[in-house]
Formats: structure tokens, C-alpha cells, sequence
């Protein structure tokens, strides 16, 4: 039975070779392509859990207000280092 099917579906292909190469192209491409995000995601989430104290990593964001437009980014500015050695004892 799955003899007949793949036979049948050799000879669409090769009737319409255009049209199989298309469809080929486009699978691979788009196997590719969810391959790739997936490799992104999973070391994004994996990101420094290679530390034994990996549960106690914490990001300081900036949030910058300028001219109405307020702006969150993952940088701060040097001094804050010594600013929260100084005020918070346990970091």
C-alpha cells in the first residue's frame, strides 16, 4: 500500500519538476529557519547557568526619561557599582 502512495508521488514530482523544486526549497528553508530560532532561544534561556549561584544573578536596568520618551535599557553607568556595594551590604 505505501509502495502505490511514494510511486505516486514520484511520478507527481517528476510530472512537475518546477513545482517539486519550489516545494523542496521551501521546506528546507523553512526547517532551516525554525532550526536557527530554536538554537537562539534555548541559549538565551540558558544564559549563565553554568554558575554554581546561577539562581542569584540579577540584571540593574536603566530607565531613562528624555524629552517624553521614556527608554529601558540593560546598561548602567560605572559609579552604581559603588553605590550598591555601599548601601546594600549584601551584594
Amino acid at each position: 500500500m505505501n509502495k502505490s502512495y511514494f510511486k505516486l508521488a514520484w511520478r507527481s514530482l517528476q510530472k512537475n519538476k518546477a513545482f517539486a523544486i519550489i516545494n523542496v526549497l521551501g521546506l528546507a528553508l523553512g526547517l532551516a529557519t525554525c532550526l536557527l530560532i530554536m538554537v537562539y532561544v534555548i541559549d538565551e534561556l540558558n544564559y549563565d547557568r553554568t554558575s554554581p549561584n546561577a539562581n542569584r544573578i540579577y540584571r540593574v536596568n536603566a530607565d531613562i526619561k528624555f524629552g517624553g520618551n521614556a527608554s529601558s535599557y540593560a546598561i548602567t553607568p560605572p559609579p552604581l557599582a559603588a553605590a550598591l556595594l555601599s548601601n546594600y551590604p549584601e551584594v
